[in-house]
């Protein structure tokens, strides 16, 4: 058989919905993100990551680095998404197998939806690890496959591929964790199932995501042992070591639920991205879901097994729990919407119980309720990321100017050498750049910079090294305080004013603020990772 022959035999043994996605995820995902693909947008964490290593053992990612080596450790918006929509489109190829839709019209939804996704966007404002966190969501998906469909030894490389997960990005568990619930709520539905297997299935599942995180926590300590590292005090990550806070745990359940509910339904609400259109699609889409499953068992009448009843409410009861289980996870901080991609599935969902529907009695409803429901989300989604990406290079624009002028009047400084310290006290006051637009609200979090990417006074540093081409090493905390706290320093005014950039001592002192903020440990155990 020639070359040609056995591609397009390998071709035709690729079910329609599985092409569907995969192109669909591919397609949509380019149109959505093309803009941060085509530009260099840094927020704060980028502006030091032009090249990078990706050594982040001390923050729990282990297996960060290698994975990391696809884009050569540089960030490269074009390359680095090529490979993030690719390894998306394959997990989308995955979920679509896992939940059996045999529509290809609803498979490609979930596929675009995979890709376009808001959170996705906020994972793309992190460009130099996007590939690898498209990795660790294909991982994720990938391993509820292998423990769901392929026996013992499938059980086994699940596992591992969890735990690699993990090992790049601990949030994404969670997309491994609905997915094994949608699984298990699939399994109940299927007309043929039986309760104890049923049971069963849902023991393996909850086995194999247990050992996950077990080997990735016993991987994890060989680093750290091996490194001699301790875990980053950032977010509380260095009490993984010394205990759960199990007396919080009631409070911890409820806020982890209540999270959820402001996700899809408060607009405004902390680290989320909801707005009034969204909240209503977000009503539609429950109500279509609900329409859907009710319809679905009714035809059946499945609803005179009460297992099956019992076991359905309670995966979906369970659902919001883990999708959001990175708040457990982590219980000393806030999931961020760059953890929430699992939120995702809430959609799948929805699409999985139409393509229930639509297998069952064929028509236009299950279809068109769907896919109106879809249209509006993807246009949110278009709409929304675009939003992060304008606001996030609308400061990058605006720190670029700063920093250039703040520049010139280095190098224009009286009694200025080449090569000479330069010593900046202070971040960037809000007055001096302020982007005054109300949609940017909509988006607003600490990986979004509105007014400038130069967070921290070690940020100032970065861009002029890094962004500029402009040799000026921070000086070490000591040379920081102890200008700060110098008479000359505070007898200089604030910046731009004259006399706000001196010589003194030997070397160049900026006053941006009337004191230095020395740094937290995480931050220099962070410097000095490896």
């Amino acid at each position: 058989m020639s070359m040609d022959q056995q591609a397009r035999a390998l071709w035709q043994r690729i079910k329609v919905p599985q092409k569907a996605a995969f192109f669909s995820c591919l397609i949509t995902g380019y149109l959505v993100h093309l803009y941060a693909f085509t530009n260099t947008i840094p927020n704060s964490d980028g502006l030091d990551r032009v090249y990078d290593t990706q050594q982040m053992t001390i923050s729990g990612r282990w297996f960060l680095h290698f994975v990391s080596a696809l884009n050569d450790y540089t960030q490269m918006p074009a390359a680095i998404g090529l490979l993030s929509l690719l390894f998306l489109s394959l997990a989308a190829v995955l979920v679509t197998e896992l939940l059996s839709l045999k529509s290809g019209v609803l498979a490609g939804i979930a596929g675009a939806l995979m890709a376009a996704f808001p959170c996705t966007g906020y994972m793309f404002l992190y460009m130099f690890t996007a590939s690898a966190y498209s990795i660790a969501i294909f991982l994720a998906v990938l391993s509820v496959w292998l423990a769901a469909r392929r026996g013992k030894g499938g059980w086994l490389l699940g596992v591992l591929c969890l735990a690699c997960s993990m090992g790049i990005y601990q949030a994404y568990v969670t997309v491994a964790i609905s997915l094994s619930l949608l699984l298990v709520l699939r399994e109940t539905l299927r007309p043929k199932a039986q309760c104890k297997k049923t049971i069963a299935f849902g023991v393996r599942m909850a086995a194999y995501l247990a050992a996950g995180a077990v080997l990735y926590y016993i991987i994890l300590m060989i680093f750290l042992k091996v490194k001699d590292l301790e875990l980053l005090s950032y977010l509380g990550m260095d009490a993984a070591s010394s205990g759960y806070p199990f007396g919080q745990l009631p409070r911890l359940l409820v806020s982890t639920y209540a999270q959820v509910f402001r996700f899809f339904f408060c607009a405004g609400a902390d680290n989320t991205f909801a707005n009034g259109f969204l909240v209503a699609v977000d009503i539609l889409a429950l109500l279509a879901g609900v329409y859907f499953l009710v319809r679905y068992v009714a035809d059946r009448k499945l609803y005179r097994d009460g297992w099956r009843i019992a076991i359905a409410i309670a995966m979906l009861a369970l659902l919001p729990l883990g999708m959001n289980f990175g708040q457990l996870l982590s219980p000393f901080s806030t999931p961020t919407p760059l953890m929430k991609y699992a939120f995702v599935t809430v959609y799948l969902l929805v699409l999985f119980a139409a393509d229930l529907c639509d297998s069952r009695q064929p028509g236009w409803h299950a279809g068109a309720l769907a896919a109106s429901t879809s249209a509006l989300l993807l246009l949110f989604c278009l709409n929304t990321n675009n939003l992060l990406y304008t606001a996030s290079a609308q400061a990058h624009r605006a720190t670029e100017s700063y920093a250039t002028r703040l520049l010139s009047r280095i190098e224009s400084c009286p009694g200025y050498e080449t090569g000479m310290e330069v010593v900046i006290i202070g971040t960037v006051p809000e007055e001096q750049l302020s982007a005054d637009i109300p949609s940017y609200a909509q988006v607003s979090h600490y990986s979004v910079p509105e007014n400038s990417a130069l967070l921290r006074n070690k940020h100032i540093y970065y861009y002029l090294n890094d962004w500029l081409n402009f040799p000026a090493e921070e000086p070490d905390e000591e040379t920081m305080i102890a200008v700060s706290a110098s008479e000359e320093f505070a007898d200089m005014p604030l910046y731009p004013a004259q006399g706000s950039v001196q010589v003194i001592d030997g070397r160049v002192v900026v006053k941006l603020r009337e004191s230095y903020t020395p740094k937290e440990d995480y931050e220099i155990a962070y410097e000095q990772r490896r």
